[in-house]
């Protein structure tokens, strides 16, 4: 049997590279991106016989061309809120498959009509993606151990580099709005029953996050997979905070309304640069799932790359889709990957750990580690 052709948009940049790795054994790689020399540097290192195929994102044919003969497209290019569908239709057109490491409410909405892959997988990164397999999983084991969770909270963030397509991307954090006024989240929002409750929350600048070393900024923002999230479980409650250890961050991020988006993005990787100096690098999402009670989980995952995290997603998620494991129709990875089969294969991979505690609900409201991945 031919191994299926994986086309990967964006191979020379940290997710897509980190995709292109953990696809090379058992699946025909095409690398794609604006220049030949990184690309060609990847094809050696992979030593997979991977084909280099430089392409202009700007340029519908261009697109077309990439496109063509694969069995899947994994785009991993970013910003990834500018680039919308376009790669998504071509993929389309081409009669390709297609995964995102990001695509929205937007991108999954324009999916549902004209030229479009016939299986489409979106959100398969870590934010999103893993930010609704991880809560699923605890929910699920905090449930099957017969306690009925109803209560999320969850922290996430680190000290990592920043790209200057993430930067873009991280913009979006600042407002209610994403790119044609498609709904990206809410800040200060959080999930009460049944609804959303703006305002529920307010920023820390100088607080503790649980697993989390040295003071650090929380600021909530409720996103709209969160709300689905809390929809699709029946939560009562789920309160989601972005965790800023480092302050240069978190004090850019206040000031960037106003500046043209070349500008803001230049200042969010020099304050990500700013915070990484001296320090180890490092990405975690510490999830707590609780009942009425206080009795529940928590899930712990530490990793040191959350690109490198990212990038192992988007394989498994494209690997599902070139194997037939997913169903025809526009899909989040949330709903079509296992989370504990995910969780499995990122910890045994050496890419994350996985570390879950159960809440015993006494007024001390001990933890008992139950092991890690």
């Amino acid at each position: 049997m031919t191994a299926p052709r994986v086309a990967v948009l964006g191979a020379s940049g940290a997710v897509g590279s980190a995709a292109a790795r953990a696809l090379a054994a058992g699946h025909r790689l095409r690398l794609g991106g604006r220049r030949a020399a990184p690309l060609t540097a990847l094809a050696d290192a992979l030593g997979s016989g991977a084909e280099v195929h430089p392409v202009d994102l700007d340029d519908d044919r261009a697109l077309d061309a990439f496109c063509a003969g694969a069995d899947v497209v994994l785009h991993c290019a970013a910003p990834a809120f500018a680039i919308g569908d376009r790669v998504a239709r071509a993929a389309g057109r081409e009669r390709a498959a297609y995964v995102d490491v990001s695509g929205d409410a937007l991108v999954h909405d324009r999916l549902r009509a004209g030229v479009v892959p016939e299986a489409a997988v979106l959100g398969a990164g870590v934010v999103p993606g893993l930010s609704a397999l991880l809560p699923r999983h605890v929910l699920h084991a905090a449930r099957a151990a017969g306690v009925d969770a109803d209560r999320l909270t969850v922290h996430t963030g680190g000290v990592e580099p920043c790209s200057p397509g993430v930067a873009r991307d991280m913009l979006l954090s600042l407002g209610t709005g994403g790119p044609d006024g498609a709904a990206y989240g809410e800040p200060l929002a959080a999930w009460r029953t049944d609804r959303v409750v703006a305002r529920a929350l307010r920023s820390e600048e100088d607080a503790e996050a649980p697993f989390f070393p040295g003071r650090v900024a929380l600021q909530p923002f409720l996103a709209a997979e969160a709300q689905r999230l809390a929809r699709g479980t029946g939560l009562a409650a789920l309160d989601w905070y972005n965790v800023h250890p480092g302050p240069h961050v978190r004090v850019a991020m206040l000031r960037l309304r106003g500046l043209d988006e070349e500008r803001a993005g230049a200042e969010l990787i020099r304050a990500a640069d700013l915070d990484l100096a001296g320090r180890t690098p490092y990405h975690l999402m510490v999830v707590t799932a609780l009942d009425e009670a206080r009795a529940g989980r928590t899930a712990v995952l530490r990793s040191r790359d959350s690109y490198a995290l990212t990038g192992f997603v988007a394989a498994l998620a494209a690997e599902a889709v070139a194997r037939g494991r997913v169903r025809p129709g526009t899909h989040y990875a949330c709903d079509v990957l296992d989370p504990a089969e995910t969780l499995r294969r990122i910890s045994s991979a050496g890419v994350s750990q996985l570390t879950e505690l159960a809440h015993d609900g006494s007024p001390a409201d001990s933890l008992v580690e139950e092991g890690a991945l």
